[in-house]
């Protein structure tokens, strides 16, 4: 597999632990990360954050929204994926 493929394999397993996590549904835990800029975050730390255990990813996507995002309160919505 490539690298990038595996990135978008680990932004699969993010958005699902996530929307656990959370208790949301995927589409709205996907739209909320990618709204706040944590799919960007977590993309761009693949090689560090793979190699962690699901509540430090967790912890880590919260930290970069609370001090990085300016969009927290309501998420865009995302149809392409339904599409």
């Amino acid at each position: 597999m490539t690298t990038i493929e595996n990135e978008v394999l680990f932004l699969g397993f993010c958005v699902e632990i996530y929307k656990i996590e959370k208790n949301m549904s995927g589409q709205d835990a996907f739209n909320y990360l990618y709204s706040t800029g944590a799919t960007d975050f977590i993309r761009d730390c693949y090689e560090g954050l793979h190699t962690t255990g699901h509540l430090y990813i967790i912890d880590s996507i919260d930290e970069y929204i609370k001090t990085h995002s300016q969009n927290q309160s309501k998420p865009e919505k995302i149809d392409a994926l339904t599409e």
